[in-house]
């Protein structure tokens, strides 16, 4: 990195959270779902992608869907047990070293900053978290919305609630589908977190930077922009 301005018309940031805000579990919530159900993480990610991660529900009651739906109704309790531990992880969410000063530069210079989660709806939160509410303008919850990333929905949703277009926003996540991808196609300046330096080559998406932390992102950005909606005037 350079430290040179690239994203100089940029007014608003948005993260993904599990694995670029928040330490994740080393077995993500659908993985250890899949390995109860003795399915593939992929059918595991699809299934949960059609329903789950588009409406809020109980853990209890998803698991108990979840194990009817296999016809293995004794594999609710198992369920339960998951899907328990993360509503209350993301009750208490655990961030990166790098995340509160780097959100904190941001938001001095006049930074809206926003998170978008394709999340559970049995992980989702009552109340926003301390720390989140601390360091972000908004979090949008796929559960909430009904829209997953990649598609261009959740995109424009966030697009609509801060009353930017795609080329005044940046969003910055881990996963190249998902986030880089999504985030492309909607028009979106992107950034792709690879915590794990992956190899590989990236995405051919002209406007996506490959980020091994956060602490670069503010040498990339403005030093200063014109202030944009308040986190009163977001719907969270």
């Amino acid at each position: 990195m350079s430290g040179r301005v690239v994203w100089a018309g940029v007014r608003a940031v948005c993260f993904d959270l599990g694995g670029t805000l928040v330490r994740p579990e080393p077995v993500a919530t659908t993985g250890q779902v899949a390995e109860i159900l003795g399915i593939s993480l992929e059918e595991a990610r699809a299934l949960m992608g059609r329903g789950a991660k588009r409406r809020l529900v109980a853990p209890q009651d998803l698991a108990h869907e979840l194990a009817a739906g296999f016809g293995r109704p004794g594999l609710a309790g198992p369920l339960t047990e998951v899907l328990e531990r993360a509503r209350r992880r993301a009750q208490d969410p655990q961030l990166y070293p790098d995340v509160p000063d780097t959100l904190a530069a941001l938001r001095g210079r006049g930074f809206a900053l926003f998170a978008m989660t394709n999340a559970l709806g049995s992980s989702v939160p009552e109340q926003e978290p301390e720390v989140l509410r601390e360091l972000l303008d908004g979090v949008f919850y796929s559960a909430r919305t009904g829209t997953i990333k990649p598609e261009p929905e959740a995109f424009a949703i966030v697009e609509r609630a801060c009353g930017l277009s795609p080329e005044k926003l940046l969003h910055v996540g881990d996963s190249l589908a998902a986030d880089v991808r999504g985030a492309a196609s909607a028009g979106w300046h992107t950034a792709w977190l690879d915590r794990h330096h992956a190899t590989g080559p990236l995405v051919s998406a002209a406007r996506t930077l490959r980020l091994s932390s956060l602490n670069t992102l503010p040498l990339l950005l403005p030093a200063r922009v014109a202030a944009v909606p308040t986190a009163s005037e977001v719907a969270r």
